[in-house]
């Protein structure tokens, strides 16, 4: 594999140059301020746990990365740009399953595990039928639904409650994957394209998650919110 490859993947990009995709590259700056926002809520508060106090800087680095690929093209700068976004998705997933469920770090990873080999099968089966490289986006979409649907249904109020803010974060994220999806198939009628409102979405999209789990763990530390509901583990740390 020549990891020097040049990569011509979106609209925007007419040539090699660094500053092919303007656009794409600038609306990564989307990230950095989510990444902003996530960090000023956190600023109050002298002890964070480390699975959420790294959520700012996950985002920042999903910007980063993203606008490495965009403005390199390479195939190795794609990497830059995959792996911050799949090291956050499950990141977040752990800390779902940490705050809102409870689980002890252990289980946490075996759902994180059983999360990326279920990613793997439906990208290996069904992937490659949807355009533009957006298969191996599906199944977090399908993750976000199904967080929204089991928090909706969960019997205790301060778990049910973020059950919109999961749903807002599926519907954003569909949205943000149809305009990934479309990319290329508008090149004619619209050379600029849309995979700059994947970036702007997405931007919104971990910012929700993000707001979430960190009112969840307030939620647990708070005394009287961890009693109501009998879940003491959840201050003990990280």
């Amino acid at each position: 594999m020549n990891w020097g490859e040049h990569l011509d993947e979106y609209c925007e990009r007419s040539s090699a140059a660094f500053w092919a995709e303007p656009v794409n590259a600038v609306s990564n700056l989307a990230f950095l301020v989510a990444a902003l926002a996530i960090w000023r809520v956190l600023r109050p508060f002298p002890r964070v746990p480390t699975s959420i106090a790294l959520l700012a800087p996950g985002i920042a680095l999903v910007g980063v990365g993203s606008f490495a690929f965009h403005t390199l093209a390479t195939r190795w700068s794609q990497v830059l740009d995959v792996l911050p976004i799949t090291v956050f998705v499950l990141f977040c997933l752990a800390g779902f399953l940490r705050w809102f469920h409870g689980l002890g770090w252990r289980r946490c990873v075996l759902g994180v595990a059983a999360f990326a080999a279920f990613t793997a099968v439906f990208g290996a089966l069904v992937g490659d039928s949807v355009p533009n490289r957006s298969g191996m986006y599906v199944p977090v979409l399908l993750l976000l639904t199904g967080l929204a649907v089991t928090l909706r249904a969960s019997r205790e109020p301060g778990r049910a409650r973020h059950w919109r803010e999961f749903a807002a974060a599926a519907v954003v994220f569909a949205v943000a994957l149809s305009a990934r999806t479309v990319d290329e198939a508008i090149c004619a009628p619209f050379p600029l394209g849309t995979h700059f409102l994947w970036h702007t979405l997405d931007a919104v999209l971990v910012f929700l998650v993000s707001h979430a789990l960190i009112h969840r763990w307030r939620y647990l530390t708070d005394s009287d919110g961890a009693a109501a509901v009998g879940e003491r583990w959840a201050v003990a740390g990280d």
